[in-house]
């Protein structure tokens, strides 16, 4: 099975995504995808050069790929970016 292509459409500032990368098991994010939601932790942010793009790696926990890993290319500016979850690794945290 080839890796779950998700567009987000709305997702967390900033200080929401660090707080879930510092706190682990205790803060997640919530992101909007095109026809659904899923809740995830940070597990690694990193910060594009300009400032507004991060690449996030983590694990959803909620919905149907609940305990799924995911890497994604988020913009807290415009609050949307692109989420590849891998359903092949299996729910190795839910």
């Amino acid at each position: 099975m080839t890796p779950r292509e998700l567009n987000i459409v709305d997702g967390p500032d900033k200080p929401a995504l660090q707080w879930s990368l510092t706190k682990p098991g205790e803060c997640v994010v919530h992101f909007r995808v095109e026809g659904d939601a899923y809740d995830a932790q940070i597990a690694r942010m990193d910060e594009g050069e300009d400032g507004f793009t991060f690449g996030l790696r983590g694990h959803l926990t909620s919905g149907e790929l609940k305990g799924h890993p995911f890497e994604a290319v988020y913009s807290i500016e415009t609050r949307s970016g692109r989420m590849r979850v891998d359903t092949e690794r299996g729910a190795a945290h839910g």
